[in-house]
């Protein structure tokens, strides 16, 4: 499937963390009264505290504060069991997000213009550290946060390039953001130069243009990936290493928040590649992760699964799964 260089070595997520407020009433609206929740969060801290939960070699770099938030969040990391010593600090506050639950489905305000996590450079990068990875995973609305935050990301795929580290990006894609026809060709090129991708079904018919699930596969894989997972909300997921393809239906979990789903979804692939698992059971325990994530509000140190608890889930339930070769 794919050659780890060095199994052992650290899972690092690159990003912005943020602190998400999540209404306790899930009817509740931005402009209205009421009690929220405070949690941890941000794609790439979701990514590094599930990888926690399935395994001691999760880590993070990126940027924070010195303000309460910050380290309210730094904390959570902290006690997750991510390692943050390649953390650094600087000026400036935590970017915030606000979450409301509409009738055709969720909506985030941000307020993370010139944030802190944005302000991250290629600078604040050790690039030894880097190399000793095992993989490094970001996703391509990094890409867009801000130019510094781009630079660190091209830097630390160039590092793991070299090194022979595994790439995993997640394309994450913004409409709003990807109008422009160089946020689209940055887009292209994190496809092209990751061993292991992870989009949604809409995402990826969005990068290509077509239709069905082989169209994409196939040209997903053409532009790089060796490992093409996409995934389709409550209706599971299909994976590919470009030798089979194995389909796999969904969990039938009621959902509470998909908040951080795909980002556990993410985090158990590479975790199971890292493991030299048959694509099989990367897509059952991937389908299970991405399952029981969604079962409770919020993410980090709320709903991620640990890998027990993604065990039992995968032993206990039967799922249909489809398997076929290229």
């Amino acid at each position: 499937m794919i050659q780890v260089k060095n199994p052992k070595g650290k899972i690092i997520s690159i990003g912005e963390l943020l602190v998400e407020f999540i209404p306790v009433n899930p009817t509740l609206r931005l402009h209205e009264e009421g009690s929220i929740l405070k949690t941890a969060s941000g794609s790439s801290g979701i990514f590094a505290c599930a990888n926690a939960k399935i395994c001691d070699r999760a880590a993070f770099i990126g940027k924070i504060g010195s303000d309460a938030l910050s380290q309210f969040v730094i904390g959570v990391m902290e006690r997750e069991g991510v390692d943050i010593s390649r953390v650094v600090t600087g000026e400036g506050q935590i970017g915030l997000s606000f979450l409301e639950n509409l009738e055709h489905g969720r909506n985030f305000e941000y307020y993370r213009k010139n944030s802190v996590g944005s302000k991250f450079g290629p600078e604040n990068i050790d690039e030894e550290y880097i190399r000793n990875a095992s993989a490094i995973h970001y996703s391509g609305m990094l890409l867009e946060l801000s130019e510094s935050m781009r630079e660190a990301c091209i830097k630390c795929v160039k590092i793991a390039k070299d090194a022979g580290v595994m790439i995993s990006f997640d394309p994450n894609i913004r409409k709003e953001v990807m109008k422009s026809d160089d946020a689209r060709k940055r887009l292209y090129e994190g496809i092209e130069t990751a061993d292991v991708i992870a989009p949604t079904l809409e995402e990826a018919r969005f990068v290509t243009g077509l239709d069905s699930e082989m169209e994409n596969l196939e040209e997903l894989h053409k532009r790089g990936p060796k490992v093409v997972a996409l995934t389709r909300d409550a209706d599971g997921a299909v994976l590919s290493d470009g030798k089979r393809i194995v389909s796999v239906a969904g969990t039938g979990v009621n959902a509470v928040d998909p908040t951080g789903a795909g980002d556990t979804f993410a985090s158990m692939l590479v975790y199971g590649i890292q493991e030299g698992w048959d694509l099989e059971k990367i897509a059952v325990y991937c389908n299970c992760a991405g399952g029981l994530a969604v079962t409770k509000q919020g993410s980090i140190g709320r709903a991620l699964p640990s890998l027990e608890e993604v065990e039992q889930m995968a032993n206990a339930a039967a799922f249909d799964i489809e398997v076929k070769n290229w």
